[in-house]
């Protein structure tokens, strides 16, 4: 029998969460904080409910995610377009604070994917992002 695909990508995942972890201690982060913030800084304009959705969490675990970055300086809310929604803005430290951390999470991506080659390594990136793409209904995926 083969392996199916979901348990090999939450093994892939634990042992990526494991070396992102690392690399983003001495910033304060964590790998899901650090993709927040990386998403935020890619699509500014995006409400509280499309970051949910691209996540692929509730709203409730996003508001505390949200809450904690908040309270830690790494952002703010302002009004969102239409009054009703909340826009998320990055501080400007935590753009100085995520160009720092690029490197190091470079790294660990070099160090996750050191068996493969090149090709190999675009070609994983984007099947994942049409994975992402089609599991959340968001093809924002798509274009980063």
């Amino acid at each position: 029998m083969k392996p199916p695909i979901p348990y090999l990508l939450a093994y892939a995942h634990t042992l990526a969460s494991r070396q992102a972890a690392e690399r983003l201690r001495r910033f304060g982060l964590t790998a899901r904080q650090f993709g927040v913030l990386v998403h935020l800084q890619l699509e500014p304009e995006l409400t509280m409910s499309e970051l949910a959705r691209q996540f692929g969490v509730s709203r409730q675990s996003l508001h505390e995610m949200v809450g904690e970055l908040e309270d830690a300086g790494h952002l703010y809310r302002v009004p969102g377009a239409t009054g009703r929604t909340v826009r998320l803005v990055l501080t400007e430290g935590t753009e100085r604070l995520l160009a720092a951390a690029e490197g190091p999470m470079m790294r660990a991506e070099h160090d996750l994917v050191a068996g493969l080659t090149a090709r190999e390594t675009e070609a994983l990136r984007s099947l994942l992002q049409k994975l992402l793409a089609q599991a959340t209904d968001d093809e924002s995926w798509l274009n980063y």
